[in-house]
This record gives structure tokens, sequence and C-alpha cells, in this order.
């Protein structure tokens, strides 16, 4: 961290005087982690490796553009930070760097007439979706961490929510980004739907993790709130069954808003609670909108289920997913253990390699794991997602159970690579996940975002060292 910081905190109060300046070490270290397991780890090992110098919270825009010139002339390094839910070490201040806090920005409008609205990058899922619920709408982004990822984050990243097959993920959902670029400038994007007029920049601050910029505000496609929900599940006799199924109803066009298919691993708890058959899978399907349309969805997919092996269920399993939906207890039970550790690895793989990506990673996480939990609930036209659940238990310290961590993430993901899947779907890659970028974009993608960075922050002022930049 460079030694000016003490004088760029000075010139920052003066140039921006509403912009919060909190140095308690009790307040940095807040800000000093996000959800990281080696950051839990690290917490009950005894005092934080990586506190940061201070934490900045600018009221708008423009005081943050005006820090982002100050960091340069100091040469001081930011990392934005905004909900905090983050799982791969994306803000972990290695070297004191200042944390820049968007909680701030929670400016919301909306514009019926275009089907949009706009939050600031501060505003968490939960409260943007309320905002929306008062005007009748809705967007369709419920992650797990709903009550405190933010719209800066989400997009950073390229998050997901559990309604994604009919919604999509953040990189569908956003038609504009506003943010300040490394060196102070501001970036409005153009509201028109769509263009021809060079490559599309919003998408370049989709997934970057903060390293092109600091997303400030997000334009979101809306939606009615749907004034129907259809409600199925199925057990079928195998994963393959399964996926058969829904990759059917996906090349049909049909589009579920929730499509969940639990492994026969995964699946027997579940299959033992609703008295199903043994050694089946389990998948839960969710259709939304117009009641006719989503009751026409249901029946399609239902007649493709069944001619898949499937077996219908009804609606219980479905309803009562729905409604613990946000829970991640048991990978939280997993990390407070003192040698235990979990972590949820998601990745994505076309239709053609996804069976082998999951069933591959199963066989590789087994015998170094407690319990490996598997499903699919993200998928495409053309190839889907798999969640890769680790739990394990060493019988050690802290220490041991980060080393564990280690193990068990370096192997799910370069197995996934292997068979055909990618290092992450939706998750990021922060610092966790850094070293298997150049396996997945190889020599000449690494080469276009490092030209693309070393251009617009030559200083490496911002977030240096994630996404293996």
């Amino acid at each position: 961290m460079n030694e000016k910081w003490k004088e760029f905190l000075a010139a920052v109060e003066r140039d921006c005087p509403d912009t919060h300046i909190a140095t308690q070490p009790e307040e940095c270290l807040i800000y000093s982690h996000g959800c990281y397991p080696r950051e839990y780890k690290w917490l009950l090992q005894g005092e934080y490796p990586y506190l940061t110098r201070a934490v900045l919270s600018p009221a708008d825009e423009e005081e943050i553009a005006s820090i982002m010139k100050l960091a340069n002339e100091y040469h001081v390094g930011i990392i934005p930070y905004a909900g905090g839910s983050g799982i791969v070490g994306g803000s972990i201040p290695y070297h004191g760097e200042i944390i820049l806090n968007v909680k701030r920005l929670t400016d919301f409008s909306i514009n019926t007439v275009n089907g949009t609205a706009k939050g600031g990058a501060g505003l968490t899922g939960a409260e943007f979706e309320n905002l929306l619920n008062e005007h009748g709408y809705t967007c369709g982004q419920y992650p797990q961490s709903f009550q405190s990822a933010c719209l800066g984050g989400m997009t950073a990243t390229r998050a997901i929510g559990t309604f994604s097959t009919k919604y999509g993920k953040m990189d569908d959902m956003v038609t504009a980004v506003d943010a300040v670029l490394p060196d102070g400038q501001i970036f409005h994007a153009h509201l028109a739907p769509k263009r021809s007029t060079g490559p599309e920049l919003n998408q370049l601050f989709l997934g970057s993790e903060g390293v092109y910029g600091i997303i400030t505000g997000v334009e979101m496609k809306i939606y009615p709130i749907a004034e129907a929900r259809v409600f199925q599940a199925y057990t079928f006799p195998s994963t393959h069954d399964g996926l058969s199924a829904i990759r059917n109803v996906i090349h049909k066009g049909l589009r579920p808003a929730v499509v969940r298919l639990y492994d026969e691993v995964e699946a027997v708890p579940k299959i033992a609670v609703y008295g199903y058959e043994k050694g089946f899978t389990l998948l839960i399907l969710i259709f939304e909108g117009n009641r006719e349309m989503s009751e026409l969805e249901a029946r399609m997919t239902k007649e493709i289920c069944l001619g898949n092996n499937g077996r219908y269920k009804g609606e219980k399993a479905a309803r009562e997913w729905l409604a613990t939906r946000f829970s991640t207890k048991k990978m939280l039970d997993y990390d407070a253990i003192r040698g235990g550790t979990a972590d949820a690895i998601e990745v994505a793989a076309p239709w053609d390699c996804i069976e082998n990506v999951w069933r591959e990673m199963r066989r590789a996480l087994e015998p170094i794991c407690t319990v490996v939990d598997c499903h699919f609930s993200h998928v495409y036209h053309n190839g889907a997602s798999v969640y890769v659940i680790f739990h394990a238990k060493t019988g050690g310290d802290d220490k041991t159970g980060e080393e564990k961590y280690l193990e068990c993430l370096d192997t799910a993901i370069r197995t996934s690579l292997k068979y055909g899947g990618n290092v992450s779907h939706h998750h990021g890659v922060g610092t966790a996940k850094a070293e298997y970028m150049k396996e997945e974009h190889g020599e000449a993608g690494m080469y276009i975002m490092k030209v693309i960075k070393d251009a617009m922050d030559p200083n490496g002022i911002l977030n240096k060292g994630v996404l293996g930049l």
C-alpha cells in the first residue's frame, strides 16, 4: 500500500465533504471481508491479516469520480465494495487498499413505458425488488444473497437468481450501466435497446469485478408481477433422464421460471421426506406470469417430463422449496466447525459435456469430502450449469480447514475444466479462482482483458488482482 494514503485521505476530506471516512479498526474490519470461506477461517484463526486503511462511503457518483482522480494522483489502491456477499475473495485488501463503499447510492426510478427501472449500485436486491413491487412490477432476480447482495455487485459478477430460466442472468437483465472509470471519467450508457455502433460497452462492466470501473447505477428490465404461479415436482430414475427432459423443454422454447434438478445423492433426504422412489432424482419446476401462458407451459412441460421417464408428484415439494430457498445453513454449519469447510462451486458446460462434468466432479470430490451435493438450477438453449457443493471435516484446526478448502476448490475447478466445464458460472472469479482464468480463456483471452485493464487503469488503481489481472 502506497504510504501516501494519509495524504490521500486528507485530500478526500477536503474535496469530497459529503464522503464518510471510517478508519477505526472495528469499522475497517467489517468492510475488509466478504463471505469467502477462507475469509471466515482467517477470522476464526485470530487477528485478521488483511485490513483496509480506511473505508470511504461517498454520497454520489461525482464524489466517486473525484476520489478516483485523487487515487491516481496519490497512487492509492481502491477496492469497490457493496453488499459484501461475494464468496470468491473479490474485495480483500491484501495490501491495505482503501475500500470504496457504494451503499449510499440508492436512487430509484421506474419507466413503465420502456419496461425498465433504474437503481443505484448500493440498493440490495431485496430493496430494489420491494420498490418495484410497490408499483406492481418485478425484475425476477432472486439469488440466495437476495437480502444482502447489491445491484452494483450483482452486475459486476454477472450474478444469477433462482428464477433464471424465465428472467435470465444479470447480463440478460441489465439494459444500461453507469460507471466511474479508473481515471475518474464518468460513463453513462445510451438507453437505446440495441445498437450497431461498435462493441457493447455495457458488457465491459458486466463481470468486470471492478477492474474496469466502479458501477454506480444499473437499469434493469422489469415485468408486471406474475398473476399466477404453477408448481410441479417430478422424480426420474436417473440424472440422465432428468437432464434429457429439461433439455427437451428448453429446446421446445418453454421457459419455466424455476428449474431445479437434484441428483440421486442430494435428492435422498428430500425423497425420504416425501416418500418418493428411493434412488431417484427430484425435479422442481415453477411457472409464473400470465395465467393462461403459465398453465399452457406447465401442461406441455408435463408431457415432456412424462415422456422422459418422469413421474409426476404434484405441487408440494415445489411449494416447500420456494418457502426455504434462501437458506445456506448447511454450508455455514460446516464452515463453523474448526477443521471444517464448505463451498458451492458453480460451473457451466454445453449439453453434450454437462453430464460428464457433473459425474467427474462428484467422483473427484467424494474421496476428500464428507458430503457432496449436486444439482442443476440454471439452464440454457445450448447447455446448463451445475452446483457441486462440498462439505468437509478434517478433525483439525481452522488452518487445517482452510487447507482442506483449497484442496477441494482446486480439485473441483480442475476437474470441471478437464471435462468441458468452465471456472465459474455466476459467483465470479475474485482472487479465489484467478489462477484458473488462463485455462478457460487461453493466452489470447487473457491478453485482451489485460490490454483493456492496462489502457484504462495504467496505474493499477482499481481492484488489482481479481480476474487474474
